[in-house]
């Protein structure tokens, strides 16, 4: 279900689309559906992925204390950019943001309790992205977007 982001949730499809264009792929669309998701998630403080319970989503996490916001979730998923080997490519945070299939995302941030996501720190802003369609598809990592048109020759 498409629909105009909230200020918060643009600055998710923002992020995600600067990174997307650097790579001349499609932007993604926000997705209110996905973005309940990502609620639900979120809001539930676990510090791991849902593993489909949410059913067949991309999913990205990231959790920091103090102003960790959403500029610094996606910032620290595309970091894997750097990481990322065509050779040998692995799945990651960076190559489901860039994964030419992908068409939706919806995103949330909940605050969790001081301790609940980090013993010993305090209140943690945890994001939680999901996408539609899933990527990191594990055997079809040329998906992602790292070369020009002609590089499925």
């Amino acid at each position: 279900m498409p629909s105009a982001p909230s200020t918060v949730n643009g600055a998710y499809l923002d992020a995600h689309n600067e990174e997307r264009s650097t790579l001349g792929v499609a932007p993604l669309q926000w997705n209110l559906t996905l973005a309940r998701s990502a609620s639900d998630w979120s809001s539930k403080c676990t510090n791991h992925h849902s593993n489909g319970t949410l059913g067949p989503l991309g999913e990205n996490l990231a959790a920091g204390t103090g102003a960790f916001s959403v500029s610094d979730a996606v910032r620290y998923w595309n970091l894997e950019r750097g990481t990322y080997d065509p050779i040998n490519p692995q799945p990651s945070h960076w190559t489901q943001v860039v994964w030419k299939e992908t068409t939706d995302s919806g995103c949330s941030v909940y605050a969790c309790p001081a301790g609940v996501i980090f013993p010993g720190y305090g209140i943690a802003q945890y994001h939680v992205c999901e996408y539609w369609p899933a990527g990191n598809v594990l055997g079809t990592l040329r998906s992602v977007a790292t070369c020009t048109a002609d590089c499925d020759r």
